[in-house]
């Protein structure tokens, strides 16, 4: 049997805050051999940032007070080290990949300038001295490690100019410039849509084969973590509740939070699969979009001058009627937000029309009406709630551009926290005192406050972990119901597709692919990027597995060499 390379015994932390200390942490045992994948699962709030920042050394002390345990790595007690022999660790021993590549980014520093100063400073730190042609000989190395090949363009590029998974790929790439023996993977898929996300989780399995490394994977994606784990810590409220292998976790679970976290992932085929149907008598067509484009200038040159376009939508076609929770979907760039916004008004179309109840967008679009009749509920309420407003404040704002009193204010904001069942007091809060699941409800109540008949959802749970996912997901089938409402449900996540939307449509590079009936799609796909958009969502099966549309590697690899933006 292969050492531990990582040991923690007894770990307790709590959190002092004016004088008044929170635990946060029980008593966490983990551990982790030379070479093995192990996961550790939780919804938000469980505790598993906490114990990866404590790993790592990225713990602030104060608030946090480790009040007991130990943290061996490679036997050696990493919470007894000074400040300086911890930091030669980090990188060298322990490295970690965090969950957004975006933001984990110096946004106005070249990718070569960054990777370059992770290895001046680990030189620093180990009193090494490497010049620039052995270090850039190393970071080409790295960068055709993680399957990146054109080695100029990239490391003169800077991060905003990459894709989501060349980004990622580059962060992994910077996690392994000083031969770390443990990495630690801070949901690293989140943010990237299924193909992208099934390519970064075959790198990192490829990598932890070739180079034995261990990895310590933290997620509240169960289908990833049946893809990446070997066995699985459960963390429920700080505590370890069920540890296991792969197989015993998810054949055999035992206790009720593992059991509840295994029933709320969306199935995608299967009994347990919901069949959404509009119930409208009869459905009139509420959105019309007939051979819609839009394109983009591309300036550059001293002058600013147009140098080419970008066709962001191609000759889209879709009807959607009254009650119809319609899905968009298809990878980051393949045109759904810019399609969203032209709905919203937002975008001017460079041709084609849409027609909402029959009248044309270009003609109501400008009216005050068309705002009450469509809005909009963004993917992350973290950054599309003001923070510097109260609850009550947010909700007030469109009441108070639609003419309503003080008075009815007040009844009203009452009202819609009723409605997307948050206690009347929250109307005081800050969004900063919420939860994720509670903030993405107040955004909801946002959108609903004058009331709409349509609503487009853009990935309005992708931020959200399984189980607040079905609390809000279930909250807007109660309010489509009440309200007869439509959505238009923009996302990258075919499993929740298939059990929330009746229709969806498949965008390929600007255009619809494949269109029609949720279940026949999922049932029988007939374009092969539908395929391998199917193929590539991580199940928590073998029956689900078994069930998948199956596609070659040629086949995925033909399709989708011409999704991947620089």
């Amino acid at each position: 049997m292969e050492r531990n390379i990582l040991e923690i015994s007894g770990l307790n932390i709590s959190f002092s805050n004016y004088g008044e200390s929170t635990k946060v942490l029980y008593d966490v045992n983990i551990n982790v051999r030379q070479g093995e994948r192990v996961s550790l699962i939780g919804q938000s709030g469980s505790g598993k940032t906490v114990t990866m920042r404590a790993i790592i050394g990225t713990l602030p002390t104060p608030p946090a007070i480790i009040e007991s345990g130990k943290i061996l790595y490679q036997n050696q007690n990493l919470l007894s080290l000074r400040r300086m022999e911890r930091n030669k660790v980090k990188g060298s021993g322990i490295s970690i990949i965090l969950q957004d590549p975006l933001l984990s980014f110096n946004p106005v520093l070249t990718i070569k300038r960054q990777m370059d100063d992770i290895i001046k400073y680990s030189d620093i730190r180990n009193n090494l001295s490497r010049g620039y042609g052995k270090r850039k000989e190393l970071i080409c190395e790295i960068l055709g490690k993680v399957q990146l090949f054109d080695h100029e363009r990239i490391l003169n590029s800077y991060p905003i100019m990459l894709s989501g998974g060349m980004r990622q790929r580059v962060l992994i790439g910077m996690a392994l410039l000083n031969n770390p023996k443990l990495l630690i993977a801070d949901e690293p898929g989140t943010a990237l849509d299924v193909t992208t996300q099934k390519e970064i989780l075959d790198l990192l399995n490829i990598l932890v084969k070739k180079d034995g490394l261990s990895l310590l994977f933290i997620t509240h994606n169960l289908g990833v973590v049946r893809e990446m784990a070997d066995r699985i810590y459960v963390m429920q409220n700080g505590q370890i509740v069920e540890s296991g292998s792969k197989e015993d976790i998810f054949k055999t679970p035992k206790h009720p939070y593992t059991i509840k976290l295994m029933e709320s992932v969306p199935p995608l085929f299967g009994d347990k699969v919901t069949d959404v149907k509009n119930l409208a008598t009869p459905p009139s067509r509420m959105i019309k979009i007939s051979n819609l484009s839009k394109t983009f200038p591309i300036r550059s040159g001293f002058f600013n001058r147009t140098t080419s376009h970008n066709q962001a939508v191609k000759s889209v076609s879709l009807s959607i009627n009254s009650g119809d929770i319609y899905g968009i979907a298809g990878e980051s760039g393949s045109g759904k937000t810019t399609l969203a916004k032209t709905l919203l008004g937002l975008y001017k179309p460079s041709s084609g029309n849409v027609y909402i109840n029959e009248q044309s967008l270009s003609e109501i679009s400008e009216l005050s009406d068309y705002r009450k009749l469509v809005q909009i509920v963004y993917q992350n309420p973290g950054s599309s709630l003001n923070r510097k407003r109260t609850v009550s404040q947010i909700l007030s704002v469109p009441l108070k551009f639609a003419g309503y009193s003080n008075r009815m204010i007040k009844d009203k904001v009452n009202g819609l926290l009723k409605m997307v069942d948050l206690p009347i007091s929250y109307s005081s809060m800050y969004p900063h005192e919420l939860s994720g699941g509670q903030k993405q409800r107040v955004a909801i109540a946002r959108a609903l406050s004058l009331e709409p008949k349509i609503i487009v959802l853009d990935e309005p749970t992708s931020a959200l972990d399984v189980l607040i996912q079905g609390t809000v997901i279930g909250l807007l089938h109660k309010l489509k119901k009440e309200m007869d409402l439509t959505y238009v449900f923009i996302s990258h996540d075919l499993s929740l597709m298939r059990n929330f939307c009746n229709k969806i449509a498949i965008m390929l590079r600007g255009e619809i692919c494949e269109a029609g009936d949720t279940k026949e799609i999922f049932s029988n796909p007939k374009h092969i990027y539908t395929k391998a958009l199917i193929n590539a969502i991580p199940v928590i099966s073998d029956f689900e597995e078994s069930l998948k549309p199956k596609i070659s590697e040629e086949e995925r690899s033909a399709v989708l060499k011409n999704t991947r933006i620089i």
